[in-house]
């Protein structure tokens, strides 16, 4: 697949237009979200990633083939940026979820580890299926939970936010575990 980046910016307005599905993605800051897509494009040193959470400042804009867009989104909720440039990337986040009109359907990333969902989580997943956006939800970084803990703690996440049972993604950026479910979901709605 030829994977190639398009475009950054601060609003819906500055991202090309792309004639193809396009697909958000959005998570707190650390949930491995840009190697989520890099490993799904299959370019991951495409993507910036960093040790460092809240490196992803911008929306970046990624060509995958010719099936489909994906939107690498600022990740929201990191400690250690200041309260005004937090609200600022919500606000940017929440803004290019309801007025991007290309949008397919939004990946809403979540680190199985968290013992709950935090409330951005939260406000972001009623947001988006209040503004009548398809919602894809991915529980990252399995691959650091016991399997046999696993279904304790995906059950809490599907629960706290409020999304059918059985309906989240599983994956791992790492071994690569349930990128092609979630590949498969994608093309299914190209």
């Amino acid at each position: 697949m030829a994977v190639r980046y398009v475009s950054s910016g601060t609003n819906a307005g500055n991202l090309e237009v792309l004639d193809k599905a396009e697909f958000a993605f959005v998570g707190r800051s650390n949930v491995g979200k840009s190697s989520l897509v890099g490993k799904l494009i299959g370019a991951p040193r495409l993507v910036r990633t960093s040790r460092t959470p809240g490196r992803t400042q911008m929306l970046n804009l990624f060509e995958a083939g010719r099936d489909f867009a994906l939107v690498d989104l600022p990740g929201y909720g990191y400690a250690k940026l200041s309260k005004k440039h937090r609200a600022s990337l919500k606000k940017m986040i929440f803004e290019f979820v309801v007025q991007r009109e290309t949008l397919t359907a939004i990946v809403q990333i979540v680190d199985v580890r968290r013992e709950k969902v935090s409330p951005d989580d939260l406000e972001l997943t009623q947001w988006i299926l209040e503004n009548d956006r398809p919602l894809i939800t991915v529980i990252t970084k399995v691959d650091l939970v016991a399997k046999n803990k696993r279904l304790t703690q995906i059950t809490k996440i599907e629960k706290c936010l409020g999304i059918p049972a059985g309906s989240a993604i599983l994956c791992s950026s790492k071994t690569g575990e349930g990128t092609k479910i979630l590949r498969s979901r994608l093309m299914a709605l190209c």
